[in-house]
């Protein structure tokens, strides 16, 4: 297992971590100016009915993408796990400890 292969499966899982973040804040924000509309989000003679159905709208979407980037984001988790776990095999298969590679920190921390 190189470098190259663990920080591959890091970043990929980072990234989809932060993309599912974004959407999740994206859909808390749409749904607190909902609720800030009361009733009047449902009465299309108010004079906020447009704004509030565009807000709705944008939150439905947000939900929508929400499951796929949740997915994304499990599956990159699980391919992490599996780089860690042979990663730990390969390092307790390591007689000396003068062996084995330090991977730098900052690399990992993006």
């Amino acid at each position: 297992m190189t470098d190259r292969e663990i920080l591959t499966a890091v970043l990929r899982w980072s990234t989809a971590y932060e993309a599912r973040r974004a959407i999740g804040a994206e859909k808390r924000r749409n749904e607190k100016v909902l609720k800030e509309f009361g009733d009047q989000q449902f009465n299309p003679y108010a004079p906020t009915y447009n704004e509030s159905c565009r807000v709705r709208t944008a939150a439905s979407d947000a939900s929508e993408r929400l499951t796929p980037a949740r997915r994304k984001e499990l599956a990159a988790l699980r391919e992490l796990a599996k780089v860690c776990a042979k990663v730990r095999v390969q390092q307790r298969q390591v007689d000396d400890t003068s062996d084995v590679i330090d991977v730098d920190v900052k690399l990992l921390t993006c």
